[in-house]
């Protein structure tokens, strides 16, 4: 289930949860938090009355293929909230809310908050630094002048897009994790999005943990809490491509996992994902709490 609240200045959404939202712990795992970020205003079906309140890039998904201009998501950066991991998954109905913060020659960004839909509480909050595209060319364009028209200069609260993170230097040892785009990990871009990006580092971190190759981290991440993930995307990859994705520990803070993900010799993004310095302990309270 989900649906928008139209409004002209900020986009909201409420979505139920869905079985494959849940990972291995019954929690709704951070790729499918992602993917209600990216994927959530273009599954549903506006009317054209709540269509026209929104900047001209909120499609309906009818048109997705015949489209010229496209957004690619640059840098992805959530923070999940204590308040997240006390609530039960199993029935937790989510309430995004999306606006603009930035406009710029070719980008813009976007700032997202998470609530639980009864409560009201916020569980994640984040931003994403987005480039508008030519969807054949690949290349950027001009953000048009309707939307500083439609778009209200008060929320645009930030002066320039966020900077993204420091990786730090990869380590001769790293862990290193093998995959390949497949039909299913593809969008209508026609290429791997953001949320499968996250889902390849994650996966590369549960098999380094689960390889006992990591100091803090010993069984797959969905037993750990996560606190922060950042993406920066670097390169488009499509169907076919093998990626080699290399995992980690950050060497000021054990609890950052850091992320390179390449194909071949081309760098395609980098990730750091930040857990909570307490998630053993917090790992065993939920366990004592399901028993």
């Amino acid at each position: 289930m989900k649906y928008f609240l139209p409004s002209r200045y900020y986009l909201c959404y409420v979505s139920g949860p869905h079985y494959d939202d849940l990972d291995k712990n019954y929690r709704i795992s951070p790729w499918n938090l992602c993917y209600h970020v990216q994927c959530g205003p273009v599954g549903v079906h506006l009317d054209t009355e709540t269509l026209a309140m929104f900047p001209a890039f909120y499609y309906p998904i009818s048109e997705t293929k015949n489209r010229d201009v496209t957004g690619f998501t640059r840098l992805y950066q959530m923070e999940i909230l204590p308040a997240y991991y006390q609530h039960s998954h199993f029935n937790l109905t989510l309430h995004m809310k999306k606006w603009f913060s930035y406009l710029g020659n070719t980008s813009y960004c976007q700032e997202i908050v998470f609530k639980n839909a009864l409560t009201g509480v916020p569980l994640a909050r984040g931003v994403t630094h987005n480039v508008r595209v030519d969807f054949k060319l690949r290349r950027p364009v001009k953000i048009p002048n309707k939307w500083f028209r439609d778009i209200s200069s008060d929320q645009l609260t930030r002066s320039k897009p966020p900077q993204g993170f420091k990786q730090p230097p990869r380590p001769t040892k790293s862990y290193l994790f093998t995959t390949e785009v497949t039909s299913s990990c593809v969008d209508s871009n026609q290429h791997q999005n953001m949320a499968i990006h996250v889902k390849n580092c994650w996966d590369a971190g549960s098999a380094a943990a689960c390889s006992n190759q990591l100091s803090q981290f010993n069984t797959d991440l969905a037993y750990y809490n996560l606190k922060q993930v950042s993406f920066l995307y670097q390169g488009e990859v499509v169907i076919g491509d093998a990626l080699q994705v290399a995992c980690w520990e950050h060497p000021t803070n054990s609890k950052t996992l850091c992320f390179t993900m390449t194909k071949g010799s081309e760098v395609i993004g980098q990730c750091q994902m930040e857990f909570y310095p307490d998630s053993q302990s917090m790992l065993k309270n939920q366990v004592k709490a399901k028993l």
